[in-house]
């Protein structure tokens, strides 16, 4: 289970991957990314801001200004992409529960557990495949 902002986040890194956008002199405006997208560019902006922070892209604002890679497509692992945007709920996770119920007591514990899987199982399932390897099935598919 994986919201919006890691479809969106992929669809960003893609293309700057297939646009080769390496540097400032290759960079892509955020109104490019969000038609590509569909999406509206502040969205793109605020997906550009954790991507930035978790040092995958690089931007710059002003006339002339954009995104691009930071690391090669062949060194980002699509879990880095990941954990760039979506909140990972740690070990110490405990949803809420009623304590007055008896449910509520013993739920949060079984909920917290299952997420924790989920999430290790996800994170190893991307850490195997990276922004290369997506983007050679991409431009398979643009054939």
């Amino acid at each position: 289970m994986t919201s919006l902002k890691f479809a969106t986040a992929l669809h960003v890194c893609l293309l700057l991957a297939h646009l080769e956008a390496d540097g400032p002199g290759r960079a892509a405006p955020s109104s490019l990314l969000a038609s590509s997208i569909g999406a509206n560019p502040v969205v793109v902006r605020r997906i550009l801001a954790t991507l930035t922070a978790a040092g995958l892209v690089t931007t710059r604002t002003g006339a002339g200004g954009g995104a691009w890679l930071a690391v090669k497509p062949t060194k980002i692992r699509l879990a880095q992409i990941y954990q760039a945007v979506e909140e990972l709920v740690g070990p110490g996770f405990r949803p809420k529960g009623n304590p007055a119920c008896p449910v509520g007591r013993a739920a949060p514990a079984v909920i917290a557990a299952v997420i924790g899987e989920m999430n290790k199982a996800s994170l190893a399932a991307l850490s195997r495949q990276t922004l290369a390897e997506l983007l050679k099935k991409l431009e398979m598919s643009l054939s």
